[in-house]
């Protein structure tokens, strides 16, 4: 049998060794080397002496190879700061350049849907709720798991996984000349999220949207469901999962006296245009103050960055050791990250707040036509922004120790209507 190297049998000694002896002894078949020009027999001593030092050649060789391609790994990813992975980018991003110059940007049209990801997943909405809105939204990846790879990939925060090599230390280290699309805390909350786990799995349904959102005065969220009546109607009630007698609520009824409520905790005109007034006040010492913290958060950034100069020539010239620069390496980038969403922050919330204030503080004046015209994920979202987690149902009224302080109006009222008893915490 004619083979070009001998290692073609395998890069493992052994297996190699092995393979031939086996050849030999069941077809009594030679091997010849065509790069060697040698003729191997397994029986003869000096032959299989011969065979085994090209077969530890050629493993040593392989080794060697194998340690410099991982070698080359670890320092174009944990000392360059390289995004080096094959395929497609991750969503949220788009290649450009080529070879050593190659890196990602951020494809704004992708980004907005990882944006979202993250902010619904913080805000409590379920998984699959999420995935059904960032496909509508654009998300073109198929994979069961895609919002979940999404939620817990650290690119999306300028960071990436690189696994230890010999003495090397692995673990997370940040990506060079990258945008990220996530703050770094953002990025941290969603995770810690996810390592403590979700108990409670949130299903929506738009005939009962305060399933997930109002308590039973036992604590537990109540759960809702359709019943079928006798003329083949359905009607839709929420119920306490832990005793029928506790709750047993007519949908219908419920929501007449949320939206009871809610019109009667919606604001006056004449409140409205004084609270815009003296924001616009306030607005205005907010921004001069955010100019000024702005100049500190610049001065901070830079100094930050000629830190982070200094510490990695510092290694590339072996006055420090590995693991000196990375921990200082990597507290100075996640240092830096936050001074730039702070200066973004201070750059563009003024403008943000004052949009806000602009156009939609009239909305206060029909809080009710806002919880009406907003989707189940918006219905609650805006419930526990008003009331909190502590809107229960007892003996046919709602009950809370908290509204939101600009909303607490008309309590009488609403108790005496059946609506809502707003019975506020004592302070100690």
């Amino acid at each position: 049998m004619v083979v070009a190297e001998l290692t073609r049998f395998s890069r493992i000694t052994g297996d190699a060794i092995n393979m031939v002896t086996k050849i030999q002894s069941l077809y009594d078949v030679r091997i010849v080397s065509a790069s060697r020009g040698s003729i191997y027999d397994c029986m003869d001593h000096n032959s299989f002496f011969i065979m085994g030092l090209e077969f530890l050649m050629g493993n040593s060789e392989s080794i060697k190879r194998q340690n410099d391609i991982n070698a080359g790994i670890y320092t174009a990813k944990a000392v360059k700061g390289l995004w080096i992975q094959g395929g497609r980018a991750p969503f949220g991003y788009k290649k450009e350049g080529n070879n050593g110059e190659r890196r990602l940007v951020v494809d704004e049209s992708e980004a907005i849907v990882v944006r979202y990801i993250y902010d619904a997943y913080i805000a409590g909405v379920a998984l699959y709720k999420i995935k059904e809105k960032a496909l509508e939204m654009g998300l073109n990846r198929t994979a069961t798991t895609a919002v979940e790879r999404i939620l817990t990939n650290p690119l999306y925060y300028g960071f990436h996984q690189v696994k230890a090599w010999k003495q090397n230390p692995g673990g997370l280290f940040p990506l060079k000349n990258h945008e990220p699309i996530i703050e770094a805390t953002t990025w941290k909350l969603v995770n810690e999220k996810i390592k403590r786990g979700n108990k409670e799995r949130k299903i929506y349904d738009d005939q009962i949207p305060l399933r997930g959102a109002l308590r039973c005065h036992c604590g537990k969220l109540l759960t809702g469901a359709a019943s079928k009546g006798k003329m083949g109607t359905y009607y839709y009630y929420y119920k306490c999962s832990i005793a029928s007698s506790h709750n047993n609520i007519n949908a219908e009824r419920a929501h007449r006296q949320l939206s009871g409520a809610l019109e009667l905790m919606s604001l006056p005109e004449k409140l409205i245009s004084s609270i815009k007034e003296k924001s616009e006040i306030e607005m205005d010492i907010t921004l001069r103050e955010h100019k000024t913290l702005l100049k500190q958060r610049q001065i901070e950034y830079e100094q930050t960055g000629e830190k982070l100069m200094s510490i990695e020539e510092k290694w590339i010239t072996n006055r420090i050791q590995h693991d000196t620069y990375e921990r200082w390496h990597n507290e100075l980038t996640i240092k830096k990250e936050s001074l730039k969403e702070q200066i973004d922050k201070l750059r563009h919330n003024g403008d943000k707040t004052y949009s806000l204030l602009r156009d939609q503080l009239f909305y206060l004046s029909d809080l009710n036509y806002v919880y009406t015209e907003a989707n189940t994920i918006e219905k609650q979202e805006l419930i526990k922004m008003v009331f909190g987690d502590f809107l229960y149902y007892e003996n046919g009224i709602y009950r809370t120790p908290y509204i939101m302080g600009t909303f607490v109006r008309n309590e009488l009222k609403m108790r005496e209507m059946g609506y809502l008893y707003y019975t506020k915490k004592r302070d100690n």
